[in-house]
């Protein structure tokens, strides 16, 4: 499907009224609701399963790669839908290749009632005429637009959220938190059948807060395609340093995140700038200081930029921008950083340990589920330049734990964190839902 072609889909859908699906099947029109294949008229348990994935936006970032991960496990098995407000082309052609469906939705990151009305009439004509099984969702936007249209339904999906991240446990402020206990309590807790949380950490926080039953909240740890960085490690790319300007000689440090608030990137530049730019090293090191390249894009690269010069980072802070070759980007480096206040399980932490690389990070969401403390890398209290800084320049001094550490990450990675343990535990909760709803 083109992008012309996803376009017009969603166009078309959004212009219709609610009931407009149900009287398109019965004109013979476009929208017509699929029957069980003939001759399958086993439960959804035992047969192939229609599955709608629906994410706000599949853009660069944890949650569409997510979204792509689950697409090129299950789809060999079940018949996948994405819907998203706009596709990567990346995205696009790997899920075209795939063979799984693409609808475009007019879905809107932040409240717009207009366009939110618009983006829920499409949706809920898609799910109608596509006679889904199950309705997966992520991101906000997407978990309640896709929560509304499914309960609308006459035979309604069973409905699984993945909360990657909950405004709960994101925000500080005392009024935030409690509007959005409120939001996720009613949307995750009464409204959804399943929920999947990817860390056992950020479960035991959920249960705490009493958003959802315990029997209907379900730890799925992220899980990664390791392949991609075990190529980019046996076959090196050379002038990958060079294309970033960063010296061969020197340590460098890599951060891939989008560049918002809770990826904590003021801290990391505050401690990257407590670094010594001539740090003692074991063994005795050249003179050319540490560098830290930051890829991702996102509305604070200008603060990002300013507090770097300010900090006098200039010559030693790159900001990337997106990048289509983070797995040569971390085969050229020698850690990985991420100060974030709040996450989920990062998923570019389990690319950097796929990589070989020891990790410094934030003691939030399922990140000390990942790092091992002294083992894999370190993990510091959020918010603490200091700590985190003290952390970096350990590593920036010290060849040999760089390497120990990044080794046991690798094996960690390999052993405990690949696709498709994740994709499987994912058609579990799918099954389980089914069958509490008496469709299995």
């Amino acid at each position: 499907m083109t992008g012309r072609e996803i376009a017009t889909s969603a166009k078309a859908a959004a212009a219709a009224p609610f009931g407009a699906a149900a009287a398109g099947a019965e004109a013979g029109g476009a929208l017509t609701r699929p029957a069980v294949p003939a001759g399958d008229a086993r439960a959804p348990s035992q047969r192939r399963l229609r599955i709608a994935l629906i994410v706000t936006r599949m853009d660069v970032g944890g949650v569409p790669d997510h979204v792509m991960t689950l697409a090129r496990e299950m789809s060999p098995r079940h018949d996948l839908t994405v819907m998203a407000a706009e596709f990567h082309p990346d995205h696009a052609q790997g899920l075209a290749a795939l063979g799984v469906a693409m609808v475009a939705l007019p879905l809107a990151r932040l409240p717009d009632p207009v366009t939110d009305l618009r983006a829920l009439r499409a949706l809920r004509a898609r799910l109608w005429a596509g006679g889904f099984d199950i309705v997966h969702t992520h991101m906000s936007k997407a978990a309640l637009l896709g929560v509304l249209a499914a309960r609308s339904l006459g035979v309604r999906p069973v409905v699984v959220n993945t909360a990657h991240n909950l405004g709960s446990l994101a925000l500080t402020g005392r009024a935030g938190r409690a509007v959005f206990r409120l939001y996720d309590r009613l949307l995750l807790g009464w409204a959804t059948d399943a929920v999947i949380v990817v860390s056992a950490r950020v479960r035991a926080q959920v249960l705490a807060l009493r958003l959802v039953a315990a029997d209907r909240l379900v730890a799925v740890p992220n899980g990664i395609v390791l392949a991609r960085f075990d190529a980019a490690r046996s076959q090196a790319v050379p002038g990958v340093r060079a294309g970033l300007g960063v010296p061969e000689a020197s340590v460098l440090v890599v951060c891939v995140a989008r560049l918002v608030w809770f990826k904590g990137l003021d801290t990391l530049l505050a401690a990257f700038a407590r670094v010594p730019a001539d740090p003692p090293a074991d063994p005795p090191a050249h003179l050319v200081p540490p560098h830290l390249v930051i890829v991702g894009a996102g509305p604070l690269r200008a603060d990002l930029e300013a507090q770097a010069a300010q900090l006098g980072l200039q010559g030693r802070v790159r900001f990337a921008g997106e990048r289509g070759d983070v797995p040569q980007i971390l085969a050229a480096a020698d850690i990985f950083a991420l100060a974030s206040v709040s996450e989920g399980m990062p998923i570019s932490i389990l690319e950097a340990m796929a990589a070989g690389l020891p990790v410094v990070a934030t003691d939030v969401g399922g990140v000390a589920e990942l790092v091992a403390e002294g083992v894999s890398g370190h993990v510091t209290p959020p918010g603490d330049a200091g700590a985190f800084g003290a952390a970096l320049a350990r590593l920036c001094a010290d060849a040999g734990a760089r390497a120990a550490m990044g080794q046991a990450g690798a094996a960690r990675a390999r052993a405990e964190f690949s696709a498709a343990p994740m994709a499987a535990r994912t058609e579990a909760v799918y099954r389980d839902a089914l069958a509490r709803r008496g469709r299995g």
